[in-house]
């Protein structure tokens, strides 16, 4: 089995076990230690549900729990689908995971973090 067949393996498992176990409720989920320890809203917390609801077919609960982990799963996604359809050189998830993992993507978590932690900010992400 190639490392990428068993990736897809995994990745399925993990998807069917979200769409399972709701992570809101479920004991062996993670739960986030910077949530824990400071009270704070990582900007990833919420992630876990958001893929539940998005699973269960809930798209606007997981953009409600997370809007920065479905935005960037739908980009990948596309990103994906496109690289399948039209092959190049650079591809296009290639292209978005040098910026996801650049300082423009780091910036736009660290900002996604903060607003969704300000008083004013209507709970975004909760």
């Amino acid at each position: 089995m190639s490392l990428r067949q068993a990736s897809a393996c995994v990745a399925l498992v993990a998807a069917a076990l979200l769409f399972a176990f709701d992570p809101g409720t479920t004991w062996w989920f993670p739960s986030c230690p910077f949530h824990a320890l400071t009270g704070w809203l990582c900007p990833f917390c919420g992630s876990l549900r958001a893929l539940h609801a998005l699973l269960q077919g809930a798209p606007g609960m997981a953009l409600a729990l997370n809007p920065l982990a479905i935005v960037g799963l739908v980009l990948g996604l596309v990103a994906l689908v496109h690289d399948a359809v039209r092959p190049a050189r650079a591809t296009q998830l290639e292209r978005l995971t040098s910026l996801c993992f650049s300082g423009r993507g780091l910036a736009l978590v660290i900002a996604f973090g903060v607003f969704r932690n300000l008083p004013g900010s209507a709970g975004i992400g909760r």
